[in-house]
């Protein structure tokens, strides 16, 4: 009987988990290596920190990824083109709504599309608008204005819910030393 040497038991385990490992690599479905697909490309005025490779989503659901962003100057205007890789099988519909979105507590940027469906559908190529984006720090501002406005409103609320926790402490205390009170109705 023959036997194998330590070096090649070795180099059998070595390739072994490189074949497993490049198995995990592809199985997670990150890798688009031979997919076939098309581009479009979408204008934006601000990207805040997206990231190529970053997710492109159709209604919620992971079809591309965004491939290259190219700086751009007009007239007036600084601007961003992003061309997005799409998988060949999806249809964007011509009135599709694109925007920079926020996936996560952690912040990871990622294009979302919003298509409804219209009958004709964007041709590879084609170069769509971007909604523009609406950082989180205009919308504290947003809050902080709505804020002040609403002082009033906000204090009279809190001083209502007091009151209310106040006699249902009252009521709950009552209860507490005359059970009997939740199953007898007072006479009159």
């Amino acid at each position: 009987m023959k036997k194998f040497t330590q070096e090649f038991k070795v180099g059998l385990f070595v390739i072994l988990c490189l074949i497993g490992l490049a198995y995990l690599v592809l199985s997670t479905g990150k890798v688009t290596f031979g997919q076939e697909g098309y581009n479009i490309y979408v204008v934006f005025d601000e990207v805040a920190g997206l990231d190529k490779k970053a997710p492109v989503m159709l209604n919620g659901f992971e079809v591309g990824k965004v491939e290259d962003i190219v700086l751009g100057y007009d007239q007036d205007r600084t601007f961003l083109t992003l061309k997005l890789w799409l998988k060949k099988d999806v249809r964007v519909s011509t009135d599709a709504e694109v925007s920079l979105k926020t996936l996560g507590l952690m912040g990871e940027k990622y294009i979302q599309i919003s298509s409804a469906g219209n009958s004709s559908c964007v041709a590879p190529g084609e170069i769509l608008e971007g909604k523009p984006y609406a950082d989180i720090d205009t919308l504290m501002t947003s809050l902080n204005t709505l804020m002040d406005e609403n002082k009033g409103r906000i204090s009279s609320i809190a001083q209502n819910m007091e009151t209310t926790s106040k006699n249902f402490e009252e009521f709950s205390e009552d209860l507490k030393q005359h059970p009997w009170k939740l199953l007898f109705k007072p006479k009159k």
